[in-house]
């Protein structure tokens, strides 16, 4: 007998975030990296590093941020669903980058 698992394996940068809508039973595995993740309705809050295993408990949504250059495996209901990514604005990144680094090299001069 064949049994058929659904399985998604997917590579995030830092603050890269998606949206698992209803994926009650769905395995969230971390291959490298640290995850974020946060859940409808439940007050805490999971970090997993990189070998953890977490499974998503109820419907709802599950919000799943990488904090780090991250390699996650998805399997269950929530890894065949189609996934809403979020990612972050690279351009506006690089510009928030480029004001911090002016403004840190900008030297103040008190009043005399």
């Amino acid at each position: 007998m064949a049994t058929r698992t659904d399985f998604r394996r997917l590579t995030l940068a830092p603050g890269d975030s998606i949206n698992l809508d209803d994926a009650r039973g769905t395995t969230v595995r971390v291959g490298r990296g640290r995850l974020w993740i946060t859940q409808y309705g439940d007050p805490v809050d999971h970090v997993l590093a990189a070998g953890d295993t977490w499974a998503v408990e109820r419907n709802g949504r599950t919000v799943v941020q990488a904090q780090s250059e991250t390699l996650v495996d998805l399997t269950g209901p929530g890894a065949s669903r189609p996934l809403l990514a979020i990612a972050r604005n690279r351009t506006l990144l690089r510009i928030a980058a480029w004001l911090r680094r002016a403004a840190a090299a900008r030297r103040w001069v008190p009043y005399a």
